[in-house]
């Protein structure tokens, strides 16, 4: 099938419309995604990203990777999302990696794929987003780090409390309050800044 008639009818009217059921991804779409993905035309790279992760073809996750590295930043983020909505772990080290991307739409994607797919091996990455340059990377890092709730971040969190934007600290807050009781201490002092009491009390109210 070529690869434009497969996106038209995929996009019309789903997989099943093409021909195919999305439980068990065909071969052939799984081929046309990877030679869409390698595309030089980059509207092609986007839409056969796309497709990718909305029917969660894992046959094509190793040409997903290789497009965190492809030369526009629009890719790099799409490529960044097929994989969290995929989610398997073979993508961990190169999405870590990303968090060091030049462009912030990446990191800031890459810093919410991390925690969607909640897997331990991203928190000192994400710990080390919270010193990211741009406050919406800081947020992201903040809310993934709640999300996987490993307390080797309740730490860096503490200090993220400083921070110099209200709402970065607000999602600390928010997410030291998924750390447990080793983040009471924390909270307590968080507690005592006006623009913090709320959050920090709906936190240290979670928990247990």
């Amino acid at each position: 099938m070529e690869l434009k008639e497969l996106f038209k009818k995929i996009i019309d009217g789903g997989a099943e419309a093409a021909g195919f059921g999305v439980s068990t991804i065909d071969r052939r779409i799984s081929e046309a995604l990877v030679s869409g993905i390698k595309d030089y035309d980059a509207l092609v790279r986007a839409i056969s990203i796309d497709l990718a992760g909305r029917l969660r073809d894992r046959l094509v996750i190793p040409e997903l990777i290789e497009a965190l590295k492809d030369p526009l930043h629009l890719i790099r983020q799409k490529a960044a999302q097929a994989l969290g909505v995929i989610g398997d772990r073979r993508a961990l080290p190169a999405l870590i990696a990303s968090m060091d991307d030049s462009s912030e739409e990446v990191r800031v994607t890459v810093a919410g794929v991390l925690g969607h797919i909640k897997d331990r091996m991203a928190v000192p990455a994400l710990i080390a987003a919270l010193s990211d340059r741009s406050a919406h990377t800081r947020m992201k890092a903040a809310i993934s780090l709640g999300c996987i709730g490993d307390d080797r971040a309740i730490a860096a969190l503490a200090g993220a409390l400083r921070d110099d934007n209200d709402l970065v600290r607000k999602y600390v807050c928010e997410a030291l309050g998924n750390m447990g009781r080793k983040a009471v201490s924390a909270l307590l002092i968080a507690i005592k800044d006006d623009k913090l009491r709320e959050p920090a009390t709906a936190s240290l109210m979670k928990i247990k």
